[in-house]
């Protein structure tokens, strides 16, 4: 075989299998159930034998954003932003300022597991950054539940995170 002729082999063998694992990568995007936006409506924290707290308040705004190329953003608000009272999140990774938390980073997610692990790379949570935070979820239909529990001063708290898919993007009113 003269040099030309292996040449175009190897450039065609490479480029059949890269073929095959953007392909595989499609595949595995495809069937993700986190891919896209999801739109924050309740983020509650609720003490063992306590009353619930609502850090971002009752009527929180916020998204997340999967791709299918394994990016992340988080951000979650009050609303109406309320930037002089401190918040009473019990979260010792709360946000600073604390009405406002966000961190953006790569994702891999385990189906049938249903968690995803975020590696952050930036955030305004001081204990958050270049770490993996591990979360777990179900979805059911168009609605995302990401609940945990942690401790806090020796109390348990149960965290859960309410969100639904959004079906189109809204668009900005002039």
């Amino acid at each position: 075989m003269n040099s030309a002729c292996r040449r175009l082999f190897f450039g065609g063998a490479l480029l059949f299998l890269l073929g095959m694992q953007v392909a595989g990568a499609v595949e595995i995007g495809n069937r993700n159930p986190l891919i896209g936006t999801w739109l924050l409506v309740k983020y509650v924290d609720t003490p063992e034998n306590g009353e619930p707290i609502f850090a971002f308040g009752k009527e929180p705004v916020g998204h997340f954003i999967f791709t299918p190329g394994g990016h992340v953003a988080f951000s979650i608000m009050r609303n109406p932003p309320n930037i002089e009272s401190p918040t009473s999140d019990p979260d010792p990774d709360a946000c600073i300022p604390g009405w406002y938390c966000a961190y953006f980073g790569t994702y891999t997610v385990d189906i049938k597991n249903g968690a995803w692990v975020a590696h952050v790379l930036g955030t305004n949570i001081p204990g958050f950054l270049n770490t993996d935070q591990p979360r777990h979820f179900t979805i059911v239909g168009d609605t995302l539940v990401v609940s945990e529990t942690y401790l806090s001063g020796g109390t348990r708290i149960k965290a859960e995170r309410i969100f639904v898919r959004e079906a189109v993007p809204r668009s900005r009113s002039p």
